[in-house]
């Protein structure tokens, strides 16, 4: 038997405001780090990683890209946690605030080169890893896509909430599959390159999610 679905609130005037300010920081990081290729062509996209950016000449560039991603995520959080009313829906809205806090940290200290030993590596390189360290956004896209699935309202695009999850989290996996048992990386490491398509395959997610509470909000209108 199937189960009910959920109806809740119409959506508010904070969180159609909430999903524009998501989409356009998305937006915004995912031009920062397209800009940064061109501007820093040194590093090596397949290997090095985004963060390492950050110790170039528009190092200022990957700060701002960090801090707009992690607001993107928070104000999706924002727009979408009343319309979440299932215990691993609360889980994933949580997942997703600490994942924008992560990011925040990661945007906040400057990561060590790519090829620093754990040993060498400075404070501000360790709170850095720390930081990214907490980002589980695919792990909360694929429980916040089921739990709005439930909700009546959201049942037009369950399909493409589920589809764009499940991209996210497989690319998540790709990327720990490529990371070193040894922990050295280096030319021929892969993980540079699944990293930036990680970090943008959430953007999918995201306008995703963000268009849909805006039409509901005009819908209510």
């Amino acid at each position: 038997m199937a189960k009910p679905l959920i109806t809740t609130k119409p959506v508010s005037k904070l969180q159609a405001n909430a999903a524009q300010v998501s989409i356009v920081s998305g937006g915004l990081f995912a031009v920062l780090l397209l800009l940064l290729h061109a501007l820093e062509p040194e590093f090596d996209p397949t290997w090095r990683f985004v963060s390492e950016y950050m110790l170039g000449n528009f190092g200022w560039m990957m700060h701002l890209a960090f801090m707009a991603l992690a607001i993107s995520l928070l104000c999706a959080a924002v727009a979408i946690a009343l319309q979440v009313r299932v215990w691993y829906g609360y889980i994933g809205i949580a997942i997703l605030g600490l994942s924008a806090i992560g990011l925040f940290i990661a945007g906040i200290f400057i990561t060590d080169l790519a090829t620093t030993s754990p040993e060498a590596m400075t404070f501000s390189g360790a709170m850095h890893v720390f930081g990214a360290s907490l980002d589980y956004t695919p792990l909360a896209a694929i429980l916040l896509s089921f739990a709005l699935g439930r909700n009546q309202t959201w049942q037009p695009i369950r399909k493409w909430l589920l589809i764009t999850a499940i991209i996210t989290f497989v690319i998540m996996i790709a990327f720990i599959a490529v990371l070193p048992f040894d922990g050295k990386i280096g030319p021929g490491v892969l993980a540079g390159l699944v990293g930036r398509f990680l970090l943008l395959s959430y953007l999918g997610w995201i306008v995703t999610v963000g268009r849909h509470v805006l039409k509901l909000h005009r819908q209510k209108d």
